[in-house]
């Protein structure tokens, strides 16, 4: 029995009648009470926390730290080279000692970090606050995945991450809209509570991780029968499912950067719709995520809904370069319906991505491995922006076809992955 069944209650309407519309939505949103709750609530301060700061950091940065735009994305970049390789050792860590306590460890990090970002004055301790900050990021959503798989077990976990993935969303739209504010009000104490605003944000979500019940650690955490080591940095046939599964990882990022570009540059479509495109992401998301990754939770159907994500991300390309040297309409209906697909492929996506990350690998090494597996965000983390940009801009309707054919590669690639996986998880096994 898993710790979620252990802890869920019969949620019952109570003697007053029943909810309220509003309260009906709200509850569709949420798990059953219990330790899944938990986490959405965790989730949810966290994701106001990183909107307010991801949407106002970089013009701190310019306006207030007195950093060039390039100087900026150089760092950003940087992150993403350091941080991916040690997400491994960091998932082992939480493998062995026990993701809850792990992962309230490096939130804690994440919050110093925040902190030392308002004391930045140069280039080099740029660099050093936000490296810490990608560090102490990308290895808690690490540990947190396995703390989702231990407390929720096979049947749970990946339904969990669609209603985390669909309140996220909705809490980082909150984020957005107040570090809008800030900007708005332009003054250093203003654009330092984004800062310190996510900072307090992570502090509660560590006040509220306690709550959860602990999930024990495992002595010989990743390490085969025949002799030790990090097992995951020897299983290929994973690591192979890792980068295929990166490819879809180029949607969202063509989605949020290459379509508003392609909009104002190259068609006669309103240019206030970029700001609308993303507005019908974020509500198809939320409304959508969970019910899209229902399939998900057995290595045949994440296998499925990853075939349907290259399919639809590869046709919204070639939709999104039918825009140009239309009218204004048909520019504006085109763009809609481009945003539609490429959402449904990123929901796809992502569902694909939570059954393979957790059903690939051992129970007893879930952190690891989730660390393995976010390598594959490498491609579009560090070469997405050039690609989704430079393509279009360069070869018109051409750049976008290429762009699909790299979704086409991922979907001829995509089953014999998954299917050498699969051959290969006795070898694989955990002792």
């Amino acid at each position: 029995m898993t710790v979620t069944e252990q802890n869920e209650q019969t949620g019952q309407e109570t003697a007053d009648g029943p909810p309220s519309s509003l309260k009906r939505l709200i509850t569709r949103m949420l798990p059953p009470p219990g330790p899944g709750r938990m986490l959405v609530l965790c989730s949810a301060v966290s994701s106001i926390g990183n909107g307010l700061y991801l949407s106002g950091s970089a013009v701190y940065f310019i306006r207030e730290v007195g950093l060039s735009s390039a100087q900026v994305g150089l760092g950003l970049s940087l992150v993403g080279l350091i941080s991916l390789p040690l997400n491994v050792p960091l998932g082992w860590l939480a493998d062995r000692f026990g993701p809850r306590e792990v992962t309230i460890a490096l939130v804690l990090a994440k919050a110093l970090a925040l902190c030392a970002v308002t004391l930045v004055s140069s280039f080099p301790a740029y660099l050093l606050a936000v490296g810490l900050l990608g560090v102490a990021d990308g290895g808690g959503q690490v540990a947190r995945g396995a703390l989702i798989s231990g407390l929720m077990g096979r049947e749970g976990r990946v339904k969990l991450s669609a209603y985390l993935r669909s309140v996220f969303n909705a809490g980082f739209t909150l984020g957005v809209l107040g570090a809008g504010v800030v900007i708005a009000i332009d003054t250093h104490e203003a654009y330092l509570s984004l800062m310190l605003g996510n900072a307090a944000a992570m502090v509660l979500a560590v006040v509220l991780y306690l709550r959860l019940p602990r999930v024990p650690g495992t002595r010989e955490a990743g390490r085969k029968a025949d002799g030790g080591g990090w097992l995951a940095l020897r299983d290929w046939p994973y690591l192979a499912v890792a980068q295929v599964a990166g490819i879809a990882r180029l949607g969202p990022t063509v989605a949020a950067v290459g379509l508003p570009i392609w909009l104002v540059t190259q068609t006669e479509a309103p240019r206030a719709l970029a700001a609308w495109l993303m507005a019908i992401n974020t509500v198809m998301v939320v409304l959508l995520q969970v019910r899209a990754a229902r399939d998900a939770d057995t290595v045949r159907g994440a296998a499925r809904l990853q075939r349907l994500t290259f399919l639809s991300l590869a046709i919204a390309c070639v939709v999104t370069g039918l825009a140009s040297g239309v009218s204004p309409l048909v520019a504006t209906l085109i763009m809609v319906v481009a945003m539609a697909v490429f959402t449904m492929g990123e929901i796809w996506g992502e569902g694909a991505r939570w059954g393979l990350r957790y059903e690939l690998a051992p129970d007893n090494a879930q952190g690891q491995y989730g660390g393995m597996f976010s390598s594959g965000d490498a491609l579009a983390a560090i070469a997405g922006p050039t690609l989704v940009t430079l393509l279009p801009e360069r070869f018109g309707l051409g750049g976008w076809a290429m762009l699909a054919v790299v979704f086409a590669v991922g979907l001829a690639l995509s089953g014999p992955a998954v299917r050498w996986a699969e051959r290969t998880r006795p070898r694989f096994a955990v002792s």
